[in-house]
């Protein structure tokens, strides 16, 4: 147990290193996902409830492609520099540094998203209790998202694929209760509900995609 405990804060302060040499990626995610809410709502009328109405729905397509984009090329340069076959033939376990690797990622993308929050709530006319279920939500939310399209970019590392047509089915179910957690705050209903199911969603995701990208990863390096 101490040994893995050792290896994630190995591969967590690696890739925390590569990021801080190579943010080009983080900041192209951040910049899309703040000109998708920014300039969206200078296309539409100045309605209040207008905008209000349209926020939980494009704030979520907003982190989904941000996140997609970020993830396109999440495994790319590992494979390049062959670090992929190093895990490989390592005797360390590789879901430990696939689940490292993707909460760093996680979790500088999640920092650059919640930065923002202020300036969508003020964009889309949203109330303090609602901006703190848009965070929360963001919070218990985007590791599913993040694993999913981290598998995606497993399937398509060192190929062409088109990620998405992998990936918008499986996001499905948490971008419908993301939103959803917004939209019922805004109308007075109960949210921890959504939440919880947010939750759950996520924790399947994060417990179990780790295996199924390093198999991934097992079957495209065997290829």
């Amino acid at each position: 147990m101490l040994n893995l405990v050792i290896l994630f804060r190995r591969q967590f302060q690696r890739e925390l290193l590569l990021h801080a040499r190579q943010p080009r990626l983080l900041l192209h995610s951040s910049l899309f996902f703040l000109m998708v809410t920014v300039f969206f709502p200078l296309t539409m009328p100045p309605e209040p409830m207008l905008m209000r109405t349209v926020a939980p729905g494009l704030v979520w397509i907003a982190m989904l492609l941000a996140l997609l984009l970020s993830s396109v090329s999440l495994f790319q340069q590992d494979y390049e520099d062959g670090v992929l076959e190093q895990w490989l033939i390592s005797p360390y376990p590789l879901p430990v540094i696939v689940f490292a690797k993707l909460f760093v990622h996680w979790l500088l993308n999640l920092g650059a998203m919640l930065i923002y929050c202020p300036l969508l709530a003020i964009l889309f006319h949203l109330s303090g209790y609602e901006t703190v279920i848009l965070v929360i939500s963001l919070i218990v939310g985007t590791p599913a998202i993040l694993f999913l399209c981290a598998l995606a970019s497993a399937f398509s590392a060192g190929r062409g694929v088109l990620m998405a047509l992998v990936l918008l089915p499986l996001t499905v179910p948490a971008m419908v209760f993301g939103s959803a957690s917004l939209s019922a705050a805004m109308q007075g209903l109960a949210v921890p509900g959504y939440l919880a199911i947010l939750a759950a969603v996520s924790l399947l995701t994060v417990c179990f995609l780790p295996f199924a990208i390093s198999a991934v990863i097992r079957i495209s390096l065997a290829d």
